[in-house]
C-alpha cells in the first residue's frame, strides 16, 4: 500500500481540516513522520488505520464506549484516505462520525464508504473491506505498515 493523500477533521488535536500529501514523500521510497510529543504524529496513523479498518491500537486498548477519536471542540469528524494497492490501483476509505447532541461523550456510528478511482472519477464500491482491497488483515496490517508506538520489536 502506497499512501497518497490524507485529509482530517475533528479527529484528535486536529479541529480543522487538515490535508497532508504523501506523494513528494512516497518517492523517496521511505518516509519518517517526526515532531514533538503531542504534535499529532500518532493521530496521522491512526487516521489512516481507522479509515481503513475502523479501529486502532488507541481504541481498541479501551472501553469503546467510553473513549473516541473526536476532537473536544467538535461535533463531528472526518477522515478521507487516498492510497494506491498492490495492483497499482488508486483508492479511497471515507469516514466520518458524529457527535450525539443530546450526550456529549458519546458519538453516533461512522458511516464508511470506500471508492476506486476510474478514468479521474471516484465510484463507490459495493463493500468497504480493506482486507480484500488492500491484501492486509487488521493484525497484519498493524504489524507490517503501522506499527503502534513502543512496540517495535
Amino acid at each position: 500500500m502506497i499512501p497518497v493523500q490524507l485529509t482530517i477533521e475533528g479527529l484528535y488535536s486536529y479541529q480543522e481540516r487538515q490535508t497532508i500529501d504523501f506523494r513528494n514523500l512516497t518517492e523517496a521510497g521511505l518516509f519518517g513522520i517526526f515532531g514533538a510529543v503531542g504534535s499529532g504524529k500518532s493521530s496521522v496513523l491512526e487516521a489512516i488505520s481507522f479509515a481503513l479498518y475502523g479501529e486502532t491500537e488507541r481504541l481498541n486498548m479501551r472501553d469503546k464506549r467510553a473513549y473516541n477519536m473526536m476532537n473536544l471542540k467538535s461535533n463531528s469528524s472526518y477522515i478521507e484516505f487516498d492510497f494506491v494497492n498492490y495492483e497499482n490501483k488508486l483508492f479511497r476509505a471515507a469516514r466520518d462520525f458524529k457527535r450525539n447532541s443530546k450526550k456529549f461523550e458519546e458519538v453516533k456510528p461512522n458511516s464508511v464508504t470506500f471508492y476506486e478511482n476510474s478514468n479521474g472519477k471516484w465510484i463507490p464500491l459495493d463493500h468497504s473491506n480493506a482486507e480484500t482491497i488492500i491484501g492486509l488483515s487488521y493484525s497484519n496490517f498493524k504489524r507490517t505498515i503501522i506499527i503502534p508506538q513502543g512496540q517495535f520489536k
